[in-house]
């Protein structure tokens, strides 16, 4: 019964992950994890013995110019708006310490990867502004300091003429 369950996960994962290479038109969250290198090593701050017995931090890397499974376009944003996490040998590197498991950490750092790489994505389907769209807020700003200069002056008028009333 295992086996057949096993199996039958492992061909449903490779159909969704063939499916998410040939999709090249936006990232659909499936990351294939067989083309991630993951390490292991101690981790740091409280925990007691289980940081000095067991390697729970988890680190994962690959190459992004290797990256099949993002579209080209995404694949080139995600060297330039990462570019601070890639390392001299074209490798993005995520890390996770956060907690005491190293599964949970490992499933952290892809939750990590697919969150940048989703905000990516977001932020390339925003509009551009152009120059009218400059011009025309310009164009509302000084309409609006106008507007509150006016009432500022007037405001001050008010002010003004009661203090007039008093003295008299």
């Amino acid at each position: 019964m295992l086996r057949n369950i096993s199996s039958f996960v492992s061909k449903a994962t490779r159909q969704v992950q063939a499916t998410a290479a040939s999709s090249s038109t936006s990232f659909n969250g499936v990351i294939p994890t067989e083309k991630i290198e993951k390490r292991f090593s101690f981790s740091s701050g409280p925990g007691g013995q289980n940081i000095q017995k067991n390697a729970t931090k988890c680190e994962i890397r690959f190459k992004v110019s290797d990256a099949d499974w993002l579209s080209e376009k995404l694949r080139s944003s995600v060297e330039e708006k990462l570019s601070h996490r890639i390392n001299s040998a074209g490798e993005l590197i995520i890390d996770s310490d956060r907690t005491r498991e190293r599964h949970l950490n490992v499933a952290d750092c892809f939750d990590k990867l697919r969150s940048a790489i989703y905000a990516i994505e977001r932020d390339e389907g925003k509009r551009q502004t152009t120059e009218e769209d400059e011009k025309i807020l310009r164009e509302r700003a000084a309409v609006a300091t106008q507007h509150r200069l006016n009432e500022k002056r007037r405001t001050s008028e008010k002010k003004a003429s009661r203090r007039a009333a008093v003295e008299l």
